[in-house]
């Protein structure tokens, strides 16, 4: 009874002090496993300061790239006009552009007329497509009179805002035109053909005296 008591008790201090102390490098190893992980001041420092130090290498990097670069272009190419050369890009593009644009606008109105040419055919109103022309046409010298006389800064700008408000309105025409009776609807297409017909006219002689004045400018910018 007396060796199983004995048995039962726990160990004393001394014996298990006894036993770390023969074997010191698995109770080191323990203590090292379980303390936290902590990174010394030193080095948390050296971390930092090269990682601040990178983009001012990079910085002056460029810098020196950028300069080499520079050294490397002739001095004719520095000396070109490159702003005047892409003012002179910028103004061929536009008459680029407003050309396409009047014609697509011309081919449109084509369309539309011979449709509406063939239209009076069917319906037997051939009279008609003389006659609304020329409504067309006298209605839109009315305007333009009037535009002049009401507006008078618009001369100098082209008359493009007048126009595109005469457009606007010949095309609501003709669409109001649609649901109307087949009587009157041929006569009203053919006023608002008539009146685009004029409106495409003054609009392409005020193209003409833009494009003149602006191509004199480019001339005058090539030879300066």
């Amino acid at each position: 009874m007396a060796l199983l008591a004995s048995s039962t008790l726990p160990s004393s201090p001394q014996y298990q002090i006894k036993v770390f102390r023969n074997k010191p490098c698995q109770f080191r190893w323990c203590v090292l496993s379980h303390a936290p992980h902590q990174i010394s001041p030193t080095c948390s420092m050296k971390v930092t300061k090269g990682h601040f130090g990178e983009p001012s290498k990079v910085k002056l990097q460029l810098k020196i790239v950028k300069e080499r670069w520079l050294h490397a272009i002739p001095d004719s190419v520095k000396e070109f006009p490159w702003r005047k050369a892409e003012d002179l890009l910028l103004k061929q593009l536009l008459l680029v552009g407003q050309k396409a644009f009047k014609w697509s606008l011309v081919i449109l109105f084509l369309f539309s007329f011979l449709s509406d040419v063939m239209y009076s055919i069917s319906r037997n109103w051939e009279l008609m497509i003389p006659l609304g022309l020329l409504v067309g046409c006298l209605m839109m010298d009315f305007l333009k009179e009037i535009s002049m006389e009401v507006f008078q800064a618009s001369e100098k700008r082209g008359l493009s805002l007048p126009l595109l408000g005469f457009s606007c309105c010949f095309i609501l025409v003709k669409v109001i035109s649609t649901y109307l009776t087949p009587s009157t609807q041929p006569f009203l297409l053919h006023v608002a053909n008539g009146g685009l017909m004029q409106v495409l006219w003054l609009w392409g002689d005020s193209l003409k005296e833009n494009n003149q004045g602006n191509e004199e400018n480019i001339s005058a910018g090539q030879n300066i």
